[in-house]
């Protein structure tokens, strides 16, 4: 069996009528379900008007975050993140006019927990502050009271077609008015032939979903337009068992924290599983050869994802980069249990 990797839908629900929000979210504010991550910020980019268009991001990030921004035509600036993850406070305090501040936390933790003398300069400036939550979406710690909105993908903590939120708990939002059945459709169709693939291990499948995937990654990045989610990925929302999730996963990063302790090329970036924390990934830092151990993994059959590739607009600045060059991603969500994980380590272990 194959581990990491795109979800997959076991069962299609036949009732896909359902519109209500998941009791998940409601703690945010006013909340919108829409298609993509990408598309909650394009959302709520025609929703601002910021006295300055532009935006200063965490120097490590996901060029989908970019990509809303750029199209906008804001002026893109960074700030660096230490070898923890949290946003170093210098290398912010260099910035003036700053229209619209993003933060977030990564893998589950809150690593944005020194941010709240920044974010009450930015409040006086009439800064937009947001704060990013795909990473810590099921985590349930405190959320800074400056933050003006948040935005976050569904869809990379479960197998839904579509799946992102905006959500503020100081504005009413306007809705998208259409979905975008194409790569609705299209994902839901890869998802469906994952789930076969993953009973029968036909290969000519895992072509066929890989191809679907990535032509659904194609039509998004073209797009940017935001969507409403599509009624089959709102049920499916709707009928997550978020306890299951969370236990899955605190287990599983729990085994992998015990079990990789003793490898001696990898570096545990998080040592310690608070009671209100949900991982996202159990990521590790490997400074030498770091392809070459992915590698041998996926010979294995095992997928651990980059976060992420570098950004074109990042690579043209000064910033410290190590951190693209150096983390590994190792799954470790509800669709796993103790065997995966000791299987993870067992082949960690002889590599």
């Amino acid at each position: 069996m194959e581990i990491g990797s795109e979800f997959w839908i076991d069962n299609i629900p036949e009732d896909t009528t359902y519109k209500g929000m998941p009791n998940w979210l409601n703690n945010f504010g006013d909340s919108i379900l829409t298609s993509s991550g990408r598309g909650a910020i394009s959302l709520l980019l025609q929703q601002v008007a910021p006295y300055n268009k532009s935006v200063l991001l965490p120097a490590y990030i996901c060029d989908s975050v970019l990509l809303p921004f750029i199209e906008d035509g804001y002026t893109c600036y960074f700030y660096e993140v230490d070898e923890k993850l949290s946003p170093i406070i210098e290398s912010i305090e260099v910035y003036e006019n700053i229209g619209v501040f993003l933060h977030m936390g990564y893998y589950g933790f809150q690593t944005n927990f020194n941010l709240l003398s920044v974010l009450q300069y930015f409040q006086r400036q009439s800064t937009i502050i947001i704060e990013d939550v795909t990473h810590t979406l099921f985590s349930h710690f405190y959320r800074y009271k400056e933050n003006d909105f948040y935005v976050g993908s569904i869809r990379k903590w479960f197998g839904v077609p579509s799946g992102g939120f905006l959500a503020s708990p100081k504005k009413n939002l306007k809705r998208p008015e259409f979905t975008n059945d194409e790569i609705s459709g299209l994902r839901t169709a890869a998802l469906v032939n994952k789930a076969n693939y993953m009973k029968t291990n036909d290969e000519s499948l895992k072509s066929l979903f890989l191809n679907q995937f990535s032509d659904a990654e194609i039509l998004l990045d073209k797009d940017l337009n935001p969507y409403s989610i599509d009624s089959l990925s709102m049920k499916l929302i709707n009928s997550l068992d978020g306890y299951e999730l969370v236990s899955r996963r605190r287990e599983n990063f729990r085994a992998l924290l015990e079990g990789l302790n003793s490898v001696s090329y990898l570096e545990t970036q998080f040592k310690h599983l608070a009671k209100y924390e949900c991982p996202m990934f159990y990521p590790v830092i490997i400074k030498e050869k770091r392809n070459d151990v992915r590698k041998k993994l996926i010979d294995e059959r095992i997928y651990c994802p980059v976060h992420w590739p570098i950004p074109d607009q990042i690579k043209e600045t000064n910033l410290n980069l190590d951190i693209y060059n150096t983390i590994l991603s190792i799954p470790c969500d509800q669709r796993y249990g103790l065997d995966e994980m000791e299987r993870i380590i067992s082949i960690f272990q002889s590599l």
